[in-house]
């Protein structure tokens, strides 16, 4: 379900009706998976690793996957069994030799770093002395599927609101669905892909925040009270949301989308169950606040995508300069920015690991 532009917020938090049965329930399911030890950060890694080839196979064909993991085996450093980075920019290198990009910033080394960031999805990328994490042969088809698959349901060329997976139920006095899983849109994307290129900012130490995103817990539909036409539409969707922190709340998606054992009988526990997890987890410590992008980087990004998708980013291009003219650009200017161009952000960035898809990549080095 897609909660509506005219919706009303509740004012009561979740937890004044929270005390019930199918809560219980819910947070019952998720403190035995913690109990049985299925809630480990290699075990999130697993069962997300299969979500995601599940949902490659049902975009593009059972061929997919496979071809992922032969793209992988061809990059891997036989000496250690890990995605060897020389082999991985050797062959962006070659592909995009022939752009005007590749001259003014490090193209393939950009590339590298979304790929890094989103091989460790959820979770933040583990702390290395020197040198890059590593990136194993499930983590780099983690990766390339996020980066390939459309981040957001669409209608025609856009990007839509996100969509939610309910199950019925009470909550006190209203009847109507809870959030099993929170659905994504274009904002998501976004987040992800400013992390994957951004480095901490030491400048901003003194004005971080901690970022929240309003998630909805539960709604129903009642009454209309403003004297519109009944025969029109007679209900108003309700909506109960509570503010989650940005660093954890991919976490809890994850969580709530690759459950331990899926029941289809008694339904899957609620994602707001899985706050129950987050301690015995690893955490984000760095804040979106905490953030930022070099201006070049992000152009060079900017201009990668218009010679790899043949479209005119010049504008963007001069309004990511205004907003970066102290050499970076912050989480606030990235999101004021780039919020319009979405689609063509995820459609070139899909394009470009599209490589990773053919049965047959050629010579690496």
């Amino acid at each position: 379900m897609e909660v509506e532009p005219d919706c009303i917020f509740s004012s009561d938090s979740f937890e004044k009706y929270a005390d019930n049965d199918r809560c219980r329930v819910s947070k019952e399911r998720v403190k035995d998976f913690l109990d049985r030890g299925f809630m480990t950060q290699d075990g999130v890694y697993q069962r997300y690793t299969e979500t995601l080839s599940e949902k490659l196979n049902s975009a593009y064909g059972p061929s997919v996957a496979g071809n992922i993991r032969r793209s992988f085996r061809k990059l891997r450093d036989p000496a250690t069994g890990y995605l060897s980075p020389m082999a991985f920019k050797h062959l962006f290198a070659e592909r995009l030799s022939g752009l005007e990009v590749g001259n003014s910033l490090d193209a393939p080394a950009l590339l590298l770093d979304i790929l890094t960031s989103h091989a460790f999805y959820p979770f933040s990328p583990p702390y290395v002395d020197s040198g890059l994490p590593q990136i194993d042969e499930n983590a780099f088809l983690r990766a390339v599927s996020l980066l390939i698959l459309a981040p957001a349901r669409r209608t025609k060329s856009k990007f839509r609101s996100a969509i939610h997976s309910m199950y019925g139920g009470t909550w006190g006095p209203h009847r109507g669905w809870y959030i099993a899983v929170r659905g994504k849109d274009a904002s998501d994307f976004r987040r992800r892909l400013f992390r994957s290129l951004a480095t901490p900012d030491d400048s901003n130490i003194n004005t971080r925040t901690v970022t929240t995103i309003p998630v909805p817990r539960f709604e129903w539909l009642g009454f209309r009270k403003d004297g519109s036409d009944p025969e029109d539409d007679p209900t108003q969707q309700f909506v109960v949301v509570e503010d989650e922190t940005e660093a954890s709340i991919d976490i809890l998606d994850v969580l709530s989308e690759s459950p331990p054992e899926k029941d289809t009988l008694t339904m899957n526990p609620f994602r707001e169950s899985y706050r129950l997890v987050l301690p015995s987890l690893p955490k984000r410590t760095d804040d979106l606040s905490s953030l930022c992008i070099r201006t070049t980087k992000l152009v060079a990004l900017l201009k990668l995508i218009q010679q790899t998708q043949r479209e005119n980013t010049e504008d963007l291009v001069t309004s990511v300069e205004e907003v970066g003219s102290d050499a970076k650009v912050g989480w606030e200017g990235f999101e004021t920015v780039m919020s319009e161009y979405s689609e063509l952000l995820a459609d070139g960035i899909a394009n470009i690991f599209h490589l990773f898809t053919e049965a047959e990549i050629g010579n690496i080095m």
